[in-house]
C-alpha cells in the first residue's frame, strides 16, 4: 500500500512539476517514514530517473554514492532527481562540468525533484 500511495504522489509531484517548470519537491514517502531503499536506489545514493515509467519502475539511469561532482553527458529535458542519501547530504545541479557554477536548485536528503535537466553538466553531492 505504500509503494501505491508514493507512486500516486510521484505522479502528482511529476504533473504539477512540469507545469511549474519543474520546480516542484516532495518526500518520496510519508512524513516520518524510517529511510530506506526505495525506487531501485539504494540507501546513501542519489539517483536519477530518464522517466515517469523509469521511476515507477525502479530503474535508475544514474546512480551517484560520493561526495563531489559528477559529470553528465547527453542528458536533456525533463529527469527525476532523487536524493536516498541521509544525514541531511544534499545534490546541487551544476551548469559547468566538475561541479561549476551550480545553482540554488537543490535536492535535500530522501526527497525527489523534476528537474530540466538540458542546462545541467554536472551533479554535486555535498553534506
Amino acid at each position: 500500500m505504500f509503494e501505491k500511495i508514493a507512486r500516486g504522489a510521484a505522479a502528482l509531484v511529476l504533473t504539477t512539476g512540469a507545469v511549474a517548470a519543474g520546480t516542484a519537491t516532495a518526500r518520496a514517502g510519508e512524513q516520518g517514514a524510517q529511510q530506506r531503499d526505495y525506487a531501485g536506489c539504494k540507501v546513501g545514493y542519489a539517483c536519477m530517473y530518464q522517466s515517469q515509467a523509469d521511476w515507477e519502475a525502479g530503474k535508475p539511469s544514474h546512480r551517484w554514492y560520493t561526495y563531489g561532482a559528477h559529470n553528465l553527458s547527453n542528458q536533456v529535458g525533463a529527469k527525476i532527481v532523487f536524493n536516498n542519501q541521509h544525514s541531511g547530504a544534499k545534490i546541487q545541479m551544476c551548469f559547468g562540468y566538475n561541479g561549476a557554477d551550480c545553482t540554488g536548485d537543490i535536492v535535500h536528503s530522501w526527497s525527489y525533484k523534476a528537474i530540466d535537466i538540458t542546462p545541467v553538466n554536472s551533479v554535486r553531492l555535498f553534506a
